[in-house]
C-alpha cells in the first residue's frame, strides 16, 4: 500500500495491464483464413472494466443506526429537521495520514470514528469527548486556532441546544468552547427555536485565519451567520457589517469559492424555496450580491452543492441538488417545492455563469440533498455523486421520494455524463443525506459515505478505481492557513496536455464535508507527472514542481520569503540556492526563486541578494 513520499521523490512505474481476449472455441493456429481471423481475435485488447462499488459498512466497522425515529415529543423545534439531519464530516483529526469520521446522530450519541489504518475504523467519540447527545445536523471540520490540529464544529437544532465547538488538545482529545470563543449561537430566539444546518470554513478577509459561515433553514428570521476571526480562534458576527442580507434565506450548503480567479473567497450558498445565493468579495470584508446578474439561482429548492473545474478551463463551476418532479405529482401549490430538478451552473468568466444542466444531463436526481464532484475512476476528468430521498411518515405528498435511488454520473470526457449508479452498485434506495468521498483505505480510489436518516449508513468502497493513476495532495500552510484552505492545486499530466485544477475546501456538501485533501486521476498513459503547481493566496507565492512521481500521496509546504531551499527557515542553508536563482535565466519561474524575489519585481537580482543577507543576519 503507498505510503507518504516527499515531493520529487523518484519515479514508480505502474505496470499496464494487457487485457486480451480467451481464444474462442475450436480455434487453432493454422494458415488458414479462418485461423488468422482467430489469431487476431486473440490480439484484440479488452479495455479496463468500469470501477463499481463494494458495500463495506459492516466491515469497515461503521454500521451504526443514525437515530430511532421516536419522535421527541417534548422538545419544540422544526419537526421536519428531524427528517433532514444526518451528517457526516471526513477529516484526519489526529494528523496520522489515515482520513476519520465524524458523524451525527439526533437521538443518540455523535460517534467519532477513527480510522485504523487496517480498513477499519474504532468508535472513541465518549473517549475522545466528542460524543455530544443532542439533535444533531451538520458538522466540519476547521483549524480555527491555527495550530496544525483539526478542530471541529457540530450544529445542533432544537429549542434547548446550542452549537459546539470542540477544540483538538492533539492528544486524541477535544476541549468544548463554543460559548468562549462565540460561535455557540443560541437556539431561543425571538422566532422561538432555532433550525441550524450546516457550516462552511474560510479565509473570506485573507488574514491568514479561518472564518466561519453557518446557515439556518428558516423562510423568515433567519440567522445564517458570517463569523470573523480574530487570530487566535475566537469570533465575531460580522453579518451585517459584511452586507449579507439573509433574513429570508432558508439556507442548506455554504461554499467559500473564488469564482472570478482573484484570490478571494466568494461566498455559496444553497437554499431553499428559490433562495440559492451568490456573493461576490469586495476586498473589503464585504460581499455583494451577483445572484441575478451571475444568471445563478434558478434552483427552486436549493439542498446541496458542490464545486470543482469540470471542463478544466481553470475556474470553478457549481453544481446545486434540488427537487425533480416533472409530473408536479401534487400541485406546485399544495406542496410548497419547484419541480425542475438539480441546477449545474458553468463559470464562463468575468462573473458570469451558464445553466448548463442538461448538456451535462445531470437534472434528475430526484429529491436531492448532499453531493460532490470527484474522480471515480482516475480518469482524469470530474464525475459527479449525490444522495436523496425523503422519507415524512406523518405526511404523504412526498412518498414518491420515499425510496429514491443514489445517483452517479460518470463524465465521458466530451462535455457530457453518463448516470451509472446501478452498474456500479451504489444504488442505495435509503433517505440520504450527508455525502462524502474520500479514501479510507489509502489505495488511490475514492470511496464515499452516505449518510442516512434513520437508519444505516453506507461506505461504498471503491474497487478498480486504482487500476488508472493518481496523485494525492496534502497542503500545509504558513502564511496561509495550516491546512491551505483557500489554495489552489494544479496538476498537468503530460506536457501541453489539459491541466486540472482542485481548491482546497472545507465547505459544506449538504451537512457534511470532504476531507482537506486534493485528489487528482490521472489515466494510464503517464509514468511520471509533468507539473504539480500550487498558488498560495495569502503569500502569494507559486509552488512548482516538475516530473512528480505517480501513485503517492505528497505534502507540499508554503514557501516563506527567503526561504529558498524550503527547509522550514531561513539561514545559511539558503545561499546556493540564492545563487542559483541570480544565474538563472528565467528566475520568477524557477523552482524557489519566487521567495528570494524580495523587492517583487519579477527579477532576482543584487538588491535581492542583499535583502537576503540582512533576513539571515549575514
Amino acid at each position: 500500500m503507498p505510503t507518504h513520499s516527499p515531493v520529487n521523490s523518484s519515479s514508480r512505474f505502474k505496470s499496464r495491464r494487457n487485457y486480451r481476449k480467451p481464444l474462442p472455441d475450436g480455434c487453432a493456429f493454422r494458415p488458414s483464413l479462418v485461423g488468422l481471423i482467430c489469431l487476431a481475435l486473440v490480439f484484440i485488447p479488452v479495455a479496463l472494466a468500469q470501477p463499481h462499488f463494494t458495500d463495506a459498512t459492516a466491515s469497515a466497522g461503521v454500521n451504526e443506526l443514525q437515530w430511532d425515529a421516536v419522535f421527541p415529543s417534548t422538545i419544540t423545534f422544526s419537526v421536519e429537521l428531524l427528517y433532514m439531519s444526518a451528517g457526516v464530516a471526513a477529516g484526519d483529526f489526529n494528523n496520522d495520514g489515515w482520513v476519520d469520521l465524524y458523524v451525527t446522530r439526533i437521538d443518540m450519541p455523535n460517534l467519532l470514528f477513527q480510522n485504523d489504518g487496517t480498513g477499519a475504523f474504532v468508535e472513541m467519540g465518549g473517549s475522545a469527548g466528542v460524543d455530544l447527545t443532542a439533535h444533531s445536523s451538520g458538522c466540519g471540520w476547521g483549524d480555527v486556532n491555527n495550530d496544525g490540529l483539526l478542530d471541529l464544529y457540530v450544529i445542533t437544532f432544537s429549542q434547548i441546544e446550542r452549537n459546539h465547538l470542540y477544540i483538538n488538545n492533539g492528544d486524541g482529545t477535544f476541549t468544548e468552547d463554543a460559548v468562549a470563543r462565540g460561535v455557540h449561537m443560541p437556539q431561543v430566539g425571538a422566532n422561538g427555536s432555532r433550525s441550524y444546518t450546516s457550516v462552511a470554513f474560510g479565509d473570506h478577509d485573507r488574514d491568514g485565519d479561518l472564518d466561519m459561515f453557518v446557515t439556518e433553514w428558516r423562510v423568515v428570521g433567519s440567522q445564517n451567520a458570517l463569523f470573523q476571526n480574530d487570530g487566535t480562534g475566537h469570533f465575531t458576527n460580522v453579518t451585517s457589517a459584511a452586507g449579507l442580507s439573509l433574513s429570508t434565506m432558508p439556507g442548506f450548503a455554504p461554499r467559500f469559492a473564488d469564482i472570478d480567479n482573484d484570490g478571494w473567497p466568494d461566498l455559496l450558498v444553497a437554499a431553499d424555496f428559490g433562495q440559492s445565493r451568490m456573493f461576490h468579495n469586495n476586498q473589503d470584508g464585504t460581499f455583494t450580491d451577483i445572484t441575478a446578474a451571475a444568471n445563478v439561482g434558478t434552483d427552486e429548492n436549493g439542498m446541496g452543492a458542490t464545486t470543482g473545474d469540470i471542463d478544466q478551463d481553470g475556474d470553478l463551476d457549481w453544481f446545486v441538488t434540488s427537487i425533480y418532479d416533472p409530473f408536479d405529482t401534487c400541485g406546485s401549490t399544495s406542496c410548497n417545492w419547484g419541480a425542475s430538478g438539480n441546477r449545474f451552473y458553468t463559470n464562463m468568466g468575468s462573473l458570469a455563469f451558464a445553466d448548463t444542466t442538461d448538456d451535462w444531463d445531470v437534472r434528475h436526481g430526484y429529491w436531492g440533498w448532499g453531493t460532490s464532484l470527484f474522480d471515480y475512476d482516475n480518469d482524469g476528468d470530474l464525475d459527479l455523486g449525490m444522495t436523496n430521498g425523503f422519507v415524512l411518515p406523518f405526511t404523504a405528498f412526498e412518498d414518491q421520494f420515499n425510496m429514491d435511488p443514489v445517483r452517479l454520473w460518470r463524465n465521458d470526457g466530451g462535455g457530457a455524463m453518463t448516470e451509472i449508479a446501478s452498474a456500479a452498485n451504489i444504488a442505495d434506495t435509503r433517505s440520504g443525506k450527508g455525502f462524502v468521498v474520500f479514501d479510507y483505505d489509502r489505495d488511490g480510489d475514492l470511496d464515499i459515505y452516505i449518510a442516512n436518516n434513520g437508519d444505516y449508513p453506507l461506505l461504498a468502497q471503491n474497487i478498480g478505481g486504482n487500476d488508472q493513476n493518481w496523485l494525492q495532495v496534502s497542503l500545509k500552510g504558513r502564511a496561509t492557513n495550516a491546512f491551505g484552505i483557500g489554495a489552489r492545486v494544479y496538476v498537468q499530466a503530460e506536457s501541453g496536455g489539459p491541466e486540472q485544477m482542485h481548491e482546497m475546501s472545507a465547505s459544506s456538501n449538504f451537512m457534511s464535508h470532504n476531507p482537506l485533501v486534493a485528489h487528482f486521476g490521472l489515466g494510464t498513459d503517464i509514468s511520471t507527472i509533468h507539473q504539480v503547481r500550487v498558488d498560495w493566496p495569502i503569500s502569494g507565492f507559486e509552488t512548482i514542481l516538475n516530473d512528480v512521481a505517480i501513485n503517492q500521496f505528497i505534502t507540499i509546504t508554503e514557501p516563506v520569503l527567503g526561504d529558498c531551499d524550503n527547509s522550514g527557515s531561513v539561514d545559511a542553508g539558503d545561499v546556493l540556492c540564492m545563487t542559483d536563482c541570480l544565474d538563472g535565466p528565467d528566475t520568477p519561474h524557477t523552482p524557489g526563486c519566487n521567495v528570494v524575489d524580495f523587492d517583487d519585481d519579477q527579477d532576482v537580482d543584487l538588491k535581492d541578494y542583499q535583502s537576503f543577507c540582512a533576513s539571515v543576519g549575514g
